[in-house]
């Protein structure tokens, strides 16, 4: 490990005594699992597909934590090892919503609604891939819509259940005071967006889990609304750009372009199975993300409306952001 290097890495990102410990002491697992190999690899060549006989050695000893993968994902941008990283990040985001869905269920709901929907059911550990916490999804949400009617159902949902904190969205706020007003932070913030993917594609670096090639970025000039939004009245339309671009654009399929669109990790995987069956309803959760920063920004909860999505079976993930009628 280039231990230096590495503490200073995190140290950079502000990372307190702990998590710098913590973050180190995942790679180190990571190395020691490595060197385990007949030959041993090196952490700069061991692909993603050796992260589920890892995690299951750490699972067993009880040491699998969240600053231990997020050690191991920093570690494996640093030294370019970008299939696992983007394998570590697969299993880190959005982990948190089963959990979270759980608490706001028990808490709108109360303690029996909440125990009879998750009967039998066991949380997936930290570690484990998006397809058991879609199957867990697909057991639970079925029975929420079963314990409660619509309106509340959507209330749950729409409490948001990322964990999203508001000091992550300051930065735009403060870009909005800056640059006066909604149309001048749309202008300023698509800019930053394309730029921001420009810089992956010449980098060869992963923009969270997905490449960027000349086609993704032809096709989010092409559509405003991806990564800037496009403003009617005011109401903000915003398409999310697809979880995996280039095989989104890639194929003719309808059914694969919903799967590669999809960023929802405990509804993805049911798209493409015959197996798994989750509701449509359960999109009414995914426009939170793109409302917080718009709710960091004027201080408040906001509406919003589902316009398309990949499990209503369009081929794209499509919403309207209801700004305060005296936004400016």
């Amino acid at each position: 490990m280039k231990r230096d290097e590495f503490k200073t890495l995190l140290e950079g990102y502000g990372y307190n005594e702990r998590q710098v410990g913590d973050c180190l002491s995942g790679v180190e697992l990571l190395e020691t699992f490595a060197g385990g190999h007949v030959p041993s690899v090196g952490l700069d060549r061991l692909g993603a597909g050796q992260l589920s006989p890892f995690l299951a050695s750490l699972r067993e000893r009880e040491l699998v934590t969240r600053n231990r993968l997020i050690g191991i994902y920093h570690y494996a941008g640093m030294i370019a090892n970008y299939d696992l990283q983007v394998g570590i990040l697969e299993l880190l985001d959005g982990y948190e919503i089963l959990g979270n869905l759980h608490r706001v269920i028990g808490e709108v709901r109360g303690e029996d609604v909440q125990a009879n929907v998750f009967e039998g059911v066991e949380l997936p550990p930290l570690g484990t891939v998006p397809d058991d916490w879609t199957r867990v999804n697909a057991v639970v949400f079925p029975r929420l819509q079963a314990a409660t009617d619509a309106d509340t159902v959507k209330r749950i949902l729409r409490s948001g259940l990322r964990n999203l904190p508001d000091a992550q969205y300051q930065p735009a706020k403060e870009r909005y005071e800056a640059v006066g007003g909604v149309d001048a932070f749309l202008e300023s913030r698509g800019q930053q967006h394309l730029d921001r993917l420009i810089e992956h594609r010449d980098n060869g670096t992963p923009y969270f889990n997905q490449r960027i090639t000349d086609d993704v970025i032809d096709f989010v000039k092409a559509t405003p609304e991806i990564g800037r939004g496009v403003r009617d009245g005011n109401t903000i339309i915003e398409i999310k750009i697809p979880h995996q671009s280039v095989e989104y654009l890639a194929t003719s399929d309808p059914r694969e372009k919903q799967y590669r669109v999809c960023h929802c990790p405990v509804v993805k995987p049911s798209i493409l199975s015959d197996e798994l069956d989750i509701s449509p309803a359960f999109c009414d959760f995914c426009p939170s993300f793109n409302a917080k920063p718009w709710e960091v920004i004027f201080g408040r909860k906001l509406d919003y409306d589902v316009i398309e999505s990949a499990l209503r079976g369009d081929l794209w993930c499509k919403f309207a952001i209801h700004l305060p009628e005296d936004a400016t």
